[in-house]
């Protein structure tokens, strides 16, 4: 059952329910106050002809004009007057019970103390039950109108309350992967305007998403086509005549180099897919251990061009992060710098605080981030210095600042004071340091 029926079937038996509890209860208490002052009716006329009863000797008796005056009084009903002895005096006795429906009123003769006798009044009250079922008869196709009326009126409120989750249902109908560019622009204030607005919301960051997975798909396939296409130009060439041995060794370097260089770029993109799934796994690491051990593990390859790795890491540096993502990361970062660091330089390492945050600090004093690498660097496949190629996948930043962000942090590029690239990675500090 669609949510618009639901809200007509609640409507309608939320209606129903209060037209019947209001309508007993108007009934009920409309024959309580007819029967009580019908009752008030009958006991004042009981009153007025105990007042004319006339007492002699301790007989009972009423006059000729007290009849008269009791007649036009009172003129529906009708009295009995019973002497001491249980005999009746004067007037009608009433009906035995059972044969018809009628109310009565009692009243004691006394005179002086003494009780002489009783009247007794009594009048039919058949018509209060008739006005109550006239009532009753009036209250239930008035309720058949209210019940009719809510359904149609609840029903065009849900129709229009509902009408922008059907707009979002018919636009998720209409969405495909290829075009995320509908949306809903609704301008109401009230919870479905906010949802149409976070459904927006959601839209825009599908659609980024979905742009930078064609960008990346788009820039991944052109990568791996340029070393397979070496590869094929090569094995073509090395096949089409007999070569000497050198020839055949020289083709297949360069045959090995291109697939070495597809093997890092597949690796990359490994890396790159597997980033954020792999940095679910946080936990309470020491930046500056962390750090320390990088700096060790990267000093060889730095010392084959020359460059010092300077570390200072002081700990505990108490941070929250997968140690084995960040630890990937922070090598992209070193091998960037000593990538594009001056030879003979310095690339320093470097661990700090900022706030709360924990923040690890890779510099070098190589030419620095221009100012189109700063806003960009960071971008899957991107390369700065295209006239100076130096090798890389144009991915180690890309999957740096993915990582870091997956581990709810954040990467930051700048330029150093006296120049050279500042790369700082901001981490969450750790429980145990937050205490």
């Amino acid at each position: 059952m669609s949510i618009r029926a639901r809200f007509t079937v609640t409507v309608v038996a939320i209606t129903a329910v209060t037209v019947l509890l209001f309508a007993t209860l108007s009934i009920v208490a409309l024959d309580r106050t007819l029967r009580a002052g019908f009752d008030a009716r009958l006991h004042g006329a009981a009153q007025a002809v105990a007042v004319e009863v006339d007492v002699h000797d301790g007989r009972l008796s009423l006059d000729s004009n007290d009849l008269r005056s009791i007649a036009l009084l009172h003129p529906d009903t009708t009295f009995a007057l019973y002497g001491s002895d249980g005999r009746i005096v004067a007037g009608q006795a009433p009906p035995q019970p059972g044969t018809t429906s009628i109310a009565t009123s009692e009243i004691p003769i006394v005179r002086d103390g003494r009780t002489y006798g009783r009247v007794i009044v009594w009048q039919s009250d058949a018509w209060i039950g008739e006005f109550d079922r006239d009532a009753a008869i009036v209250s239930f196709g008035v309720g058949l109108l209210l019940i009719g009326l809510g359904a149609v009126v609840s029903r065009r409120v849900a129709q229009r309350v509902l009408a922008p989750a059907a707009e979002i249902a018919s636009l998720a109908e209409r969405i495909e992967a290829y075009d995320l560019s509908t949306r809903l622009d609704a301008n109401a204030q009230d919870e479905l305007g906010r949802l149409c607005a976070s459904f927006d919301r959601m839209l825009d960051r599908l659609e980024s998403a979905f742009a930078r997975e064609r960008r990346f798909v788009a820039d991944a396939s052109h990568e791996l086509r340029a070393p397979l296409a070496v590869l094929r130009a090569e094995t073509e060439l090395a096949l089409r005549r007999e070569r000497d041995p050198q020839e055949y060794r020289e083709a297949l370097l360069s045959i090995a180099s291109e697939a070495a260089r597809l093997e890092e770029l597949v690796d990359e993109l490994l890396a790159a897919a597997r980033a954020e799934v792999d940095a679910q796994q946080r936990q309470t690491l020491d930046a500056g251990e962390l750090v320390r051990l990088l700096g060790d593990r990267v000093r060889p390859a730095a010392a084959t061009r020359g460059i010092a790795v300077r570390v200072d890491a002081p700990s505990p540096a108490l941070a929250q992060a997968d140690r084995a993502t960040l630890e990937r990361a922070l090598l992209a970062v070193v091998h960037n710098a000593l990538q594009y660091g001056r030879n003979d330089g310095v690339v320093r390492l470097s661990v700090g605080r900022n706030g709360d945050a924990v923040h690890i600090e890779v510099a070098d004093d190589g030419p620095g981030f221009t100012p189109d690498a700063l806003a960009h660097a960071t971008e899957r496949f991107w390369r700065g210095d295209t006239s100076h190629p130096r090798g890389g996948t144009g991915l180690g930043l890309a999957i740096a600042r993915t990582i870091v962000e997956a581990n709810r942090g954040r990467l930051h590029l700048s330029n150093g004071a006296a120049g050279g690239a500042v790369v700082t990675i901001e981490l969450a500090p750790s429980n145990v340091a937050q205490q």
